[in-house]
């Protein structure tokens, strides 16, 4: 029998912060090493099925712009990549800091300004996809 005499469990959140942050990594070497155009298994079902884009479409080619330092051609792509790149990379570190740290890092945000934000930020992500629908039509 094997006995573990200083062992200790992995706490739940340093755990799934681990994950979460593995897949970051995953994303953004993704981004920086596989060239959206030429990959085979990036297709857009919803493109397939409808004949239209959907509302995160580009978004990988902006991200991928974005890696490469292409700030314009990554707006015309998406304009949301951007901020959705910097949330990852935000995330990313921060996570990292709290398992290395063991501490968790607070940060208080106003609730009306986070909701305000996140209505300005869908309003805006579907606008875009609206508008980009309408014209494709």
């Amino acid at each position: 029998m094997i006995q573990f005499e200083n062992y200790k469990p992995v706490p739940s959140k340093i755990f799934s912060k681990t994950i979460f942050i593995l897949g970051l990594l995953t994303i953004l070497l993704f981004s920086i090493f596989v060239n959206p155009d030429r990959s085979k298994f990036l297709t857009c079902y919803f493109r397939e099925l409808t004949g239209h884009r959907c509302p995160s479409c580009g978004l990988t080619h902006s991200i991928y712009a974005i890696s490469h330092f292409h700030i314009q051609k990554s707006f015309i792509y998406h304009p949301m990549g951007l901020f959705v790149y910097f949330i990852l990379l935000f995330l990313l570190v921060k996570f990292s800091f709290e398992i290395i740290t063991k501490k968790e890092i607070q940060i208080k945000i106003n609730r009306i300004i986070t909701k305000i934000t996140f209505i300005i930020f869908l309003t805006s992500w579907l606008s875009f996809w609206i508008i980009r629908l309408l014209n494709e039509l």
